[in-house]
Parts: structure tokens; C-alpha cells; sequence
């Protein structure tokens, strides 16, 4: 069995986490998803809409707990069905958290990843994934194509 980032962190699978959502809000479609280190623990972020309200779903990825659950109704042009259309994750195929995770440390090998965002960006579904280097003054940006691995680009921050 494979090591994965998910069993190292002690956290349920990304893909878990997102049919968990979608056992939440069925006809929704999810427009962002997040991953983050807070406190003693890790959060799953989801955000997504139905077209008519906007659903936001916190998770303890330790456990599937729900943290948060909100809905706000959707106004003017976030109901349009092609903006809709054009925000919506294309989750087919989509590379793991691990695998993305290994894309992003062959890139920068001396840090520690500590955010990773699924988002749309121009057309195409991505990983961004934050991580801290050795000395903490540097931060590492690294956008990955999330269905193909290639690398978009990488940003260092001081």
C-alpha cells in the first residue's frame, strides 16, 4: 500500500472529502477547495453553488466533523449559468493530493507544503500549493495543472 500525503497527515482523502460535499449538496457545482493547517488540526474548505445559493462546507479532515455549513443567496450576475458554467472545477481525471504535492516538492525540495487550493483559473482546474522553505522568510507559490501535473508556475515569495 502506498504511502500516501493523506495517510502521513492522518487526514481522510481529498476524494472523500469532496463526495462528502456533494452528499451535502447534490445538484451543486464546486467552484474552489482548500486545504489548510490550522491549530492542532486540518481543515477541508468547499465552496461550490447550486445557481441559485452559494454553499460553503468546512470539514475536520482528521475526522469528516463538520465545522462550519453555510448558504447565502446568490445575487445579479453570480446566478448566471455561464459565469456558473466558467467557475466550475473540471474534476475529472484530476491529479491526487499526493501527487500533486510530489509535482510542488520536486519543484522547491527543501520546503514544507502548508496550503493547497483546487481552483479554476483561465479555463483550466489547478492545485496551489503554498509551501515554506527552510528559512521562513521564503515562500514558495506553485501552480500545477490539475488534470495533465504539468507545472504552470512557481512564485517565490521573501
Amino acid at each position: 500500500m502506498t504511502n500516501t500525503l493523506e495517510m502521513k497527515l492522518s487526514i481522510i482523502p481529498a476524494a472523500d472529502a469532496i463526495a462528502k460535499y456533494f452528499e451535502y449538496y447534490p445538484s451543486d457545482i464546486l467552484t474552489k477547495v482548500r486545504l489548510t493547517h490550522r491549530g492542532p488540526f486540518y481543515i477541508y474548505s468547499f465552496l461550490g453553488n447550486d445557481g441559485k445559493s452559494r454553499h460553503l462546507l468546512k470539514l475536520n479532515a482528521q475526522n469528516g466533523g463538520i465545522i462550519k455549513n453555510k448558504t447565502k443567496t446568490l445575487r445579479g450576475k453570480r446566478r448566471d449559468p455561464i459565469r456558473r458554467e466558467m467557475k466550475k472545477l473540471n474534476l475529472e481525471g484530476i491529479l491526487s493530493l499526493t501527487e500533486a504535492n510530489d509535482v510542488a516538492l520536486k519543484t522547491v525540495p527543501d520546503a514544507t507544503p502548508v496550503k493547497w487550493k483546487l481552483e479554476r483559473k483561465k479555463g483550466r482546474t489547478l492545485w496551489k500549493i503554498k509551501l515554506i522553505g527552510q528559512s521562513v522568510a521564503n515562500m514558495h507559490k506553485v501552480k500545477i495543472d490539475a488534470q495533465n501535473g504539468s507545472l504552470i508556475q512557481v512564485k517565490l515569495k521573501h
